[in-house]
């Protein structure tokens, strides 16, 4: 009975449809061996000679779940890159997407767009519906281009995220990366804000990293009520870790908690048990292991047990946080699903949980909470 209950937990993990709640796009022209290499890790260039990306679980990974995929049997990386090479791109796109499972695409268009595909093109080729992030640093960077007065910034934000955020059904904001947590989280006064914007030279307008600003444009998406998505811990080496710690957001949580604005919290290496706490003690926090996934391949179970010590199930999401690389977008949803099938069948086989337990677990950290906390079950599927 309990084999039985095991293979029935594993089919359904194998087969349940998934959100993928934070994604971008796949690249429009084919990359080079470097560009291959580059993507599979949050890298800042080669290791040096005689080193390879593709030495680490993330470029085992992928070629383990990959190769198959795409040429029907496993094989090194230097035929992976040469059996590649002679594939269109649209066609690994169609067979990566198309094979990941995920029914809806919630996809930050905000970096990077114009080396990717559009959104239409995407959502032909992965055959699933796309939704679509609004980055709030990249709008401001815009509206800032665009103001010539620091006096006007804050009308203009205003007037502009207003026309910006139709159709989107969330925003996305990358202070970890800018300014960091440990701010003031005070909603600043638009004169504060004009001064801001007055001690900005050009360098500073185009990447915006001021702390006011920042809590700024915050607290104008707030006024929407809808998910805010905040990157938190793993990246490149722009972000520094020291001051991407999720608990420096509490102030702001309170403030988003009353307001009825709910926070979802990406990826969380090495912030994990952090998240999971705040996800505890707070009503509208939710947080993913997205981009810890694919990076930490066969070892993503780590991190996924480590989320699932302390937050609800309720509040846990799925995400790949995938860029550019097709293989990126297959690799997150099989890693996971490799990843919850291991912890779930685990726990029932020892007799903690019961198997319909983790089959209506699966299906809420899949897609049910990511269609719950994006209101996509009321919109047009």
């Amino acid at each position: 009975m309990a084999r039985h209950s095991l293979e029935v937990i594993r089919e359904h993990i194998d087969s349940m449809p998934l959100i993928d709640h934070h994604v971008h796009s796949c690249l429009a022209e084919k990359p080079s061996y470097a560009r291959l290499e580059k993507l599979i890790c949050e890298s800042a260039g080669p290791l040096g000679e005689g080193q390879s990306r593709f030495d680490s679980q993330a470029g085992f990974s992928l070629l383990r779940h990959c190769s198959p995929l795409l040429f029907g049997s496993r094989c090194r990386i230097d035929e992976y890159v040469k059996l590649r090479e002679h594939m269109p791109e649209a066609e690994i796109d169609a067979r990566m997407l198309g094979n990941a499972g995920v029914s809806d695409w919630i996809i930050d268009p905000g970096w990077g767009g114009k080396e990717l595909i559009s959104l239409d093109e995407f959502s032909h080729r992965s055959q699933g519906r796309v939704r679509r992030l609004l980055r709030l640093e990249s709008l401001a960077e815009t509206v800032l281009a665009n103001t010539a007065e620091a006096g006007g910034f804050p009308e203009a934000f205003r007037s502009e995220l207003a026309a910006q955020s139709v159709g989107c059904v969330g925003f996305k904001s990358i202070c970890a990366y800018r300014c960091g947590f440990d701010i003031d989280w005070q909603a600043p006064s638009d004169a504060d804000v004009a001064d801001a914007v007055m001690a900005m030279d050009a360098a500073a307008r185009s990447h915006v990293q001021n702390p006011i600003i920042t809590s700024f444009i915050i607290h104008e998406a707030m006024r929407y009520e809808l998910p805010i998505q905040f990157h938190v811990g793993i990246g490149d080496r722009d972000v520094d870790l020291r001051h991407s710690n999720p608990l420096d957001l509490r102030s702001l949580l309170i403030e988003a908690e009353r307001r009825g604005v709910p926070i979802a919290l990406l990826h969380c290496w090495p912030f994990e048990r952090e998240c999971g706490y705040l996800c505890q003690n707070f009503t509208n926090v939710y947080m993913d292991v997205g981009l810890t996934m694919y990076l930490t391949g066969i070892q993503a179970v780590d991190s996924l047990r480590r989320a699932m010590e302390l937050c609800p199930f309720s509040r846990l999401l799925y995400s790949s946080d995938a860029w550019g690389l097709p293989e990126l977008h297959y690799l997150g949803a099989v890693v996971f699903r490799e990843a919850l099938c291991s912890l779930l069948c685990t726990w029932v086989e020892s007799d903690s949980w019961l198997p319909d337990d983790a089959l209506r677990v699966a299906d809420m950290i899949a897609s049910g909470n990511a269609s719950r906390l994006y209101g996509l079950s009321t919109q047009d599927m």
